[in-house]
């Protein structure tokens, strides 16, 4: 497993009242707006209480280090203070997933201000950190109508259960999913390839039976050890598949972003796994031509 995904253990479970010190965070419009009192405000009990915003958590700076170009991912860099209070939140991480495995709580205020302000969205990415950093990393590229429901270190089996509330209910044009990488590091233990696609499949078939067209890309390409090129190549195959299969785009950031052996190029990824803005902003066009066709 990549020493790389504690990151998504921290960004989930964070307590409130964090009052470290961050770099500026641009997040959606959406989470600036003031959240309904129903359902966004927990009750007692509720198990988003202490849920906690990425703004809220002060965690920008760790994430900086994932989306600056030509900057190495390192824990040493971090100040110890933060070091010491991500460590913290990793240890009570197990804690956290008990009380809301798929991280309902996350967008729920997020997504009560949204159906508040009446405003529909055309596109609701989905997915882990690869598309949680891409707001980070290109603020720009989201907004009221371009919402980003990434979670860090989630698997397939967790995002299926976001389907609902983070993008159904939003009533998006498209639903942009990326996903899958993690299930092959093996972040919520081991899962066969057909389940894997087989979840995904759910997404989709979700996504259609509301009326929402769907992007489905490919999972992008990696450099660590816990998730080999040819699994990941095997894979893209069989979501190629099911997308022609379900009526759904396919989108292949491989092209973009590969080296020779299916590896992503140093240059494009800090820690082998997440690209940084160099490596977002070959992305961006091939997903703005996706969605342009989607919505066609």
């Amino acid at each position: 497993m990549s020493g790389m995904w504690w990151i998504g253990f921290l960004l989930a479970a964070m307590p409130a009242g964090s009052t470290m010190a961050a770099a500026p965070v641009v997040t959606s419009p959406a989470s600036t707006a003031p959240a309904a009192a129903s359902p966004a405000t927990p009750a007692p009990g509720d198990p988003c209480v202490g849920a906690v915003t990425l703004r809220e958590a002060g965690l920008a700076p760790v994430i900086e280090q994932f989306v600056q170009p030509d900057k190495a991912f390192s824990l040493a860099s971090l100040p110890p203070a933060l070091l010491a209070k991500a460590m913290a939140v990793q240890k009570n991480a197990a804690a956290r997933r008990a009380r809301d495995w798929p991280d309902l709580c996350r967008y729920r205020a997020e997504n009560a201000a949204v159906l508040a302000g009446g405003v529909q969205p055309d596109a609701i990415f989905l997915g882990d950190s690869i598309t949680e950093y891409w707001a980070f990393a290109q603020p720009d590229f989201f907004g009221p109508t371009r919402l980003d429901r990434g979670i860090s270190g989630q698997t397939t089996s967790q995002i299926l259960l976001r389907v609902y509330p983070d993008v159904v209910a939003l009533r998006p044009r498209v639903v942009h999913i990326l996903a899958g990488t993690n299930d092959v590091a093996g972040n919520t233990g081991p899962v066969p390839d057909e389940v894997i696609v087989d979840n995904i499949r759910a997404m989709i078939d979700i996504a259609k039976a509301n009326g929402i067209k769907v992007v489905l890309a490919g999972i992008t390409p990696v450099d660590t050890k816990d998730r080999p090129a040819k699994r990941i190549a095997a894979l893209n195959v069989r979501l190629r598949a099911l997308a022609a299969q379900a009526g759904a785009i396919y989108l292949d950031y491989h092209p973009a972003l590969a080296i020779a052996g299916g590896a992503i190029a140093p240059s494009l990824a800090n820690d082998g796994l997440h690209p940084n803005r160099s490596g977002y902003a070959l992305m961006r066009p091939l997903a703005e031509q996706a969605l342009t066709h989607a919505m066609r």
